[in-house]
């Protein structure tokens, strides 16, 4: 966050098309041999696929970081912990006095908190010893109600400390300060949402793959980067896809990417990418279209854009785009330069000066929040609206920005 600060009051407010304009001029440092030349070697997209997935394997994390610590116990009782080095023993004692009540309401199963005295065995046989301690409570109790005591047979002077549940008290005396149920939830909610997550972008956006050599049976066709537009794939005539209009528009897709002209043809091609800002770094930029049939994902196959200028764009052509090209007679065998040297262009790599006044604030805030979780020992009922405002401040910050670059063009991401 520190240095999403820094970033931001230093050079931040950049808009993408900058930051695109600078990623194609730093790629672009290795100069092209002509239009004839066809790399051999291309670069793979590792880095950009983990910087990607670890995005979204680090926002849910933070957001269960969050959760579990406000579901935390954070009275941070000292108690529990001499008790347990002692070697407390749970046994049932019921209540002698009840003061300090605070109920979330009227009914008799309604939750409340309140300071609980008990009165614990002596050593010596004689009258109890009185302890007291505080309990949140799943219902209201009473005095003559029994709940579960942690103490010390021999040093009952020690103290206590007690729940109506038994886990809840094992769980203090344990030391853990989330209950096993709690932390089950919140891990199992966590790993849905990010397998979920990884699993969707894995398998609809993600353009990973290995670096690559160019082969005798790769497809080449000189292109010219025209704009941007939207693409719509449908399944092909004659199918059971097609046949059937209902699963025809299920496996419909609308692709926006950047549209190249080959050799009078448009050519849509994506990429993980902000469609316009790219289109106006690259307009007009000649290279090469470069594919293997054979390396597909999904209804798509692995595309490189290769500009004489030496940079590289890893990307996806529609199979059935692909096909058509090919079947016209459009490309070229490629004849790969092994001197030829290339760049992958990284159009994701200024994104820390494109971060928006609105976005930063609402990240410190949420970091407030979690400090303020992490750092105040304390269990009050502000706990979980602290975590709601950490949770809410950011996601209020991306709509802002959102809404900011609906209303004046693309502004800072």
């Amino acid at each position: 966050m520190v240095i999403l600060g820094v970033a931001v009051v230093g050079g931040g407010g950049r808009s993408r098309r900058e930051t695109y304009r600078r990623a194609v001029e730093v790629a672009s440092v290795t100069p092209g041999r002509g239009e004839g030349t066809v790399p051999l070697r291309l670069g793979g997209t590792r880095w950009l696929s983990a910087r990607y997935a670890g995005v979204l394997v680090a926002v849910p994390t933070l957001l269960a970081l969050w959760a579990t610590l406000g579901a935390a116990d954070g009275r941070g009782s000292g108690t529990s912990a001499v008790l347990a080095e002692a070697g407390a023993v749970i046994v049932e004692r019921p209540i002698v006095k009840i003061e300090n009540e605070v109920a979330e309401g009227s009914s008799p199963r309604a939750a409340s908190t309140a300071d609980y005295t008990v009165l614990l065995p002596s050593p010596t046989g004689r009258e109890g010893v009185p302890a007291t301690f505080e309990a949140s409570t799943n219902r209201r109790q009473g005095v003559g109600s029994e709940l579960y005591v942690a103490y010390v047979p021999e040093r009952p002077e020690l103290g206590a400390i007690g729940d109506d549940r038994r886990l809840e008290v094992e769980r203090q005396i344990a030391g853990r300060a989330v209950e096993v149920g709690d932390a089950w939830g919140i891990g199992g909610l966590w790993a849905l949402v990010t397998l979920t997550l990884l699993a969707g972008w894995w398998k609809i956006n993600s353009m990973r793959c290995p670096a690559r050599t160019v082969g005798p049976d790769w497809e080449a066709l000189r292109v010219t980067v025209t704009g941007v537009g939207e693409h719509t794939d449908a399944p092909p005539p004659g199918g059971a896809a097609a046949a059937d209009e209902r699963k025809r528009k299920e496996n419909t897709r609308r692709l926006k990417g950047l549209v190249l002209d080959g050799r009078g043809r448009e050519i849509p091609f994506h990429s993980q990418m902000a469609s316009e800002p790219a289109a106006e770094a690259l307009s007009g930029a000649h290279g090469w279209l470069l594919w293997c049939p054979r390396q597909r994902r999904g209804r798509d196959v692995l595309a490189e854009l290769v500009g004489d200028d030496g940079w590289q764009l890893p990307g996806a052509v529609p199979v059935q785009v692909a096909e058509q090209v090919a079947e016209a007679g459009l490309t070229v065998p490629a004849h790969p330069d092994p001197e030829r040297r290339v760049r992958t262009l990284d159009l994701g790599a200024g994104w820390l000066v494109t971060a928006s006044v609105p976005v930063v604030a609402g990240w410190a805030v949420a970091l407030g929040c979690l400090a303020a979780l992490l750092f105040v020992p304390d269990g009050g009922a502000w706990r979980p609206w602290t975590v709601a405002v950490g949770l809410l401040a950011p996601i209020v910050g991306h709509i802002m920005r959102g809404m900011a670059s609906d209303g004046g063009g693309d502004q800072a991401e």
